[in-house]
């Protein structure tokens, strides 16, 4: 049964009525300043459309220094504008503690408002100074959504011949709603930017969303699972420019108690070198765990999504022969570069031009828009920057891994560069089924893996990969002295009908949690969920509440891997809502995979480091 209800998105809004006020401090010189300044906390609110903007600032300084405020008037009606601005300080001596700033602002349309934090210059001959920390709410009722703020870069055209990378500057804003509870929202969402205030959220889980679902070769039942710890209501929206049989298919408000299956129209799968508008925004009041599931006959794919607020500029593309990749923008005017790899230096023709290994192709998105690109062969190790956060996947249309057994669908969302680990444990596939395991570089590093007892160490330049294998009866470790992303391909197996090509992001020691939550997807006839944990620490492991039987266990082995022995164990389970602790808090790494008539998938607890 899946259930279906609608929320509601409360924020507030200030209309063209609002007015200008500029606080600023002014140049004071003196020969010795002690300066502390407390927290500054400010809360707008709004009744009406045509209400004002009110500002409650509590603010204690202690200082011999003179301070200047001037209130001014907005010089027209179109917009309100906030500034806080800092001026220069000349001292000979200063202590300066950071000022932790809190602001809540609304912007919408052409005529919204617009607010800007600026800290000027600070000229000293000592001076003690740390990085002002900046968090923003917004709350708009006449709004769909949350506009994120940062520096766009100059534009660049898209020719081939450009192989310069993008240099970006993004602030990073986080934004609350000031309502407890989610509400529908109306307005031009094509035109809006979503953040999510999750800095407190550990690993994949967060308040915010965005999926997209790659072109799958047949047709297929495209899924969303939802996971929380307690009651949360869910917006589901897409743009306001999406067809409207598309979108009132979509867009709902959910009610979930604790999971949630929501099912997607196909007709959001999205197509090559198109500009689309086929972004879904899930928004929701607690935090949510979200995978997403597509689902053909004798093909399936599915991924682990990534909070909006943990998205990047930066990816590394991993994938296999018949690549596919895809983007969505969350702010508008996103600049979107692509240095392609080609494992074969096939041409890619995008709107007639043809792109080769090392090619540059550049691409501006605004908000909600999506854009995929497809190739003949292996995209591995392309990088993708941007001057605005974005949600970037790969995978595959449809791919057969070493040639043999039926083609599968592959998606997986990629992880930032940044919270990339160094070491890892990669668990075996079941039901006879070998595992490709991919390493790749970020950067220039050298690497060892242990398969059993043999230990090799490979240098690898950047963005280059090495392939090795296991067997349905092995583990592999690997150490790196940098950051290097680790994927399994779980192939065919060799003794069934039972499976086919997989993918999923592996986890790193790093990004262990002690807790999980997931919801094991319907329809198929073997699902497993493989634990990796410290060898001390294996009894203390809990599935749904209750300890591991012997006959669950389908594959144990142990393993030694940064300083520990890990104990590796692959656990059959059944379909539906399926939660993983530790009673004494350990950490450890879950995968799960599910194997039915020549399909499979796989995705991991969590890809991020917490």
């Amino acid at each position: 049964m899946r259930a279906h209800a609608e929320i509601l998105f409360c924020y507030a809004l200030i209309d063209d009525n609002s007015s200008l006020q500029t606080t600023t401090t002014r140049e004071v010189e003196t020969t010795t300043i002690t300066t502390t300044t407390a927290d500054v906390s400010q809360q707008s609110s709004t009744t009406e459309d045509n209400s004002s903007l009110q500002i409650f600032t509590t603010r204690e300084v202690q200082t011999t220094t003179e301070d200047v405020s001037h209130p001014s008037s907005a010089p027209d009606d179109n917009s309100s504008l906030q500034t806080i601005s800092t001026r220069e300080v000349e001292t000979t001596t200063i202590t300066t503690t950071t000022e932790d700033v809190s602001q809540q602002s609304s912007t919408l349309d052409d005529d919204s408002s617009l607010q800007t934090i600026t800290t000027g210059e600070v000229q000293t001959t000592t001076t003690a100074t740390t990085t002002e920390d900046v968090s923003q709410q917004s709350s708009t009722p006449a709004t769909t959504e949350v506009q994120t703020i940062s520096t766009a870069i100059a534009d660049q055209g898209s020719t081939p011949e450009e192989t310069s990378s993008l240099q970006t500057t993004t602030e990073d804003v986080s934004q609350q709603s000031s309502t407890p509870g989610l509400h529908t929202t109306t307005g031009d969402q094509s035109s809006a930017k979503y953040l999510s205030d999750q800095n407190s959220t550990i690993g994949s889980r967060g308040k915010g969303f965005v999926v997209l679902f790659m072109k799958h070769l047949f047709a297929a039942t495209i899924e969303i699972y939802i996971t929380s710890d307690s009651g949360v209501q869910i917006n589901i929206s897409t743009s306001e420019n999406l067809d409207s049989t598309l979108k009132n298919q979509i867009d709902k408000v959910i009610d979930i108690p604790s999971s949630q299956v929501v099912t997607i129209p196909s007709g959001m799968e999205l197509n090559s070198f198109q500009k689309e508008v086929k972004s879904i925004f899930i928004e929701s009041s607690q935090d949510i765990f979200v995978t997403s599931t597509t689902d053909g006959y004798g093909t399936s794919g599915s991924t682990t999504n990534i909070p909006l607020n943990k998205l990047s500029t930066e990816y590394v593309v991993v994938s296999t022969e018949q690549s596919q990749l895809a983007l969505a923008a969350i702010a508008d005017n996103t600049r979107i570069s692509i240095t392609f790899k080609m494992r074969r230096n096939l041409p890619l023709y995008i709107a007639g031009i043809a792109f080769y290994n090392n090619s540059v192709f550049n691409i501006t998105l605004h908000s909600f828009e999506t854009y995929q690109i497809e190739h003949g062969t292996d995209l591995t190790g392309t990088v993708i920057e941007s001057s605005s956060p974005i949600a970037a996947f790969s995978g595959s249309e449809c791919t057969h891994l070493e040639n043999i057994g039926a083609c599968d669908h592959l998606i997986e969302q990629l992880p930032p560069t940044a919270s990339v680990d160094k070491i890892y444990i990669v668990p075996p596939n079941s039901d006879d089924r070998d595992t490709l395991i991919r390493i790749t570089a970020l950067e220039n590093c050298s690497f060892t893996y242990s398969v059993g007892n043999v230990n090799q160490t490979v240098p690898l330049d950047q963005y280059e990969t090495f392939d090795t294998k296991i067997s349905d009866n092995q583990t592999c470790s690997i150490e790196s002295q940098k950051p290097v992303l680790v994927t399994a391909f779980g192939l065919y197996s060799k003794s069934s009908n039972l499976g086919d090509p997989s993918m999923t992001i592996v986890p790193g020691v790093n990004q262990y949690l002690n807790y999980y939550k997931i919801v094991v997807p319907t329809g198929y006839t073997n699902s497993y969920v493989s634990i990796m944990i410290k060898f001390s620490s294996k009894e203390f492991l809990r599935i749904n509440g209750t300890e591991i039987t012997t006959e669950d266990i389908v594959f144990e082995n142990k393993l030694f891997a940064n300083t520990f022995t890990y104990n590796v164990r692959v656990i059959k389970v059944t379909e539906g809502e399926l939660t993983a602790s530790t009673v004494d808090g350990e950490r450890f790494g879950l995968i799960c995979t599910s194997v039915a008539y020549y399909e499979a998938y796989g995705f991991s607890g969590n890809s991020l480091l917490p």
